[in-house]
């Protein structure tokens, strides 16, 4: 009978074993960002951390990889949804500056703010190669690019329509009326890990639809 290779108990890694390293890791980011925590909370950088750390064992099952190695996987994941939470939060407030005692521009201002929580999920692969990973860009935005958001949120009007019913309300409580994951669970009597799932299914949803009709 072939003696078990002590090495294959890497093999066994599971998101549980880094549950710490997550935490630390979220803990520190989550300091760091101490004066924008409006546009992020900690229970979703854990969720964030996790979702980064399942993503490298389930891709590269066969590597043993360092908690350096993992730490930095968790904390780029953690930067780059923070800069696209960023860049959401810049496009909402872009849209007050319409004016909200024209009917039409506060139908597109609807329209805009939500447009801009899926234009949020459209950079990730941004930053692949950035050398700073949370460095903010200029939020200033030229006449052209404020004609293709009042553009594109016509088309995502028509995609949050396809949207399932619990996935648009979720999406709509966390990002259009500012909730926090922990208070859209207990609201819902679901797990914050759950909100955070549905908030990303609903999203990729949205990305995808976008894609499928050329508009991204």
């Amino acid at each position: 009978m072939q003696t078990p290779d002590p090495s294959n108990k890497i093999f066994a890694k599971t998101v549980n074993d880094y549950t710490e390293l997550i935490k630390t890791v979220a803990r520190i980011e989550y300091s760091r960002l101490s004066l924008s925590t409006h546009i992020i909370d900690y229970a979703e950088l854990v969720n964030i951390g996790a979702t980064a750390v399942y993503v490298v064992l389930s891709s590269q099952s066969t590597v043993k990889h360092t908690d350096a190695y993992m730490s930095t996987a968790i904390k780029w994941a953690i930067r780059n949804e923070f800069r696209r939470r960023y860049k959401w939060y810049s496009c909402k407030y872009l849209s007050k500056e319409f004016d909200d005692d024209d009917e039409e521009n506060e139908d597109l201002n609807e329209n805009n703010i939500r447009q801009a929580i899926y234009e949020t999920i459209f950079s990730i692969e941004e930053l692949a190669e950035a050398d700073n990973p949370v460095q903010i860009e200029d939020t200033a935005f030229t006449p052209d690019q404020r004609i293709e958001f009042l553009e594109m949120s016509k088309a995502i009007r028509e995609a949050m329509k396809g949207l399932p019913p619990r996935e648009k309300m979720v999406l709509e409580m966390r990002f259009y009326k500012n909730k926090k994951v922990k208070e859209i669970a207990t609201e819902l009597n679901v797990t914050s890990s759950r909100i955070t799932r549905i908030i990303q299914t609903g999203l990729d949803r949205i990305k995808l639809k976008l894609k499928n009709d050329e508009l991204i």
